[in-house]
């Protein structure tokens, strides 16, 4: 059965069906992503990070963007179009947003913006259509 095989790289991928669709939809786009358990890490060519998963705010799921900012200047190349993907595919998606700013690594700062759900499969529908749109620009 579809539903036993593992999808996570590395670590072990959720059985839920909804993460294990999410996950085959990454795969057959060549997504580059990380699974395990409910967690699900994507890597997106422009630096971009999102990551699927529990909220820490109580029941629900999040989508945790996380944008690289320039530390200097140099670097600001980099970081805008990390940034200018988020704000196309938080756009594309809707809701309200959480900011979270990490300062820990002065070097390497980080904005993480949340968007939180309910219904993960919702989470997936809207996700993986701002992706599908994304993809094909």
């Amino acid at each position: 059965m579809e539903e036993d095989m593992e999808y996570g790289i590395p670590g072990h991928a959720s059985k839920k069906a909804w993460a294990n669709r999410l996950q085959q939809w990454l795969r057959s786009r060549g997504v580059s992503f990380e699974a395990e358990g409910e967690a699900t890490r994507i890597s997106l060519p422009s630096g971009l990070y999102i990551e699927v998963a529990e909220s820490l705010e109580g029941e629900g799921y999040d989508l945790v963007f996380t944008l690289p900012l320039p530390g200097r200047g140099e670097e600001a190349e980099e970081a805008r179009r990390a940034i200018e993907d988020a704000m196309e595919l938080l756009a594309m998606i809707g809701g309200e947003l959480r900011y979270e700013l990490d300062t820990s690594l002065p070097d390497y700062p980080t904005l993480r913006v949340l968007r939180g759900f309910q219904d993960p499969e919702e989470l997936v529908n809207r996700l993986t259509g701002a992706l599908e749109r994304l993809l094909n620009r």
